[in-house]
């Protein structure tokens, strides 16, 4: 009595390919940018501008990387970008918006700060 043949070995499955951790870099760096850093006046320069552009970096990296993982990331990598943007505007905006109220402050004759050695520093800025 003989047995029939063995069946045929299943296929390896096709590996699923990852999803693109440069967008979602790209998407937590602008998000913390202008939420948390872009905000803050003293350190908005210092911590706002180089999440804003790093989140650039990673977002642009991301929309390259997309077409070679099927599309994953590329939407979240555009956002990334314009995020960055915005955490740039933004904390060059409140860096001038708040030098500008002091420059008020120190032109004001009533102020508590007129004629002291900051509004001598920002005079010859």
């Amino acid at each position: 009595m003989s047995y029939p043949p063995a069946p045929a070995p299943a296929p390896e499955p096709v590996p699923v390919k990852q999803g693109n951790g440069f967008a979602v870099t790209a998407l937590v760096l602008g998000l913390i940018g202008l939420i948390i850093f872009s905000w803050i006046p003293g350190i908005n320069l210092f911590t706002g501008i180089p999440l804003g552009l790093l989140a650039i970096v990673f977002g642009i990296i991301a929309a390259v990387k997309a077409g070679s993982r099927g599309g994953k990331g590329k939407g979240m990598g555009i956002t990334g970008v314009i995020l960055g943007v915005l955490t740039i505007v933004a904390s060059i905006a409140v860096y001038f918006v708040l030098l500008g109220i002091v420059e008020d402050q120190c032109a004001d004759p009533d102020s508590a700060i007129y004629g002291t050695q900051e509004c001598a520093d920002i005079e010859n800025m």
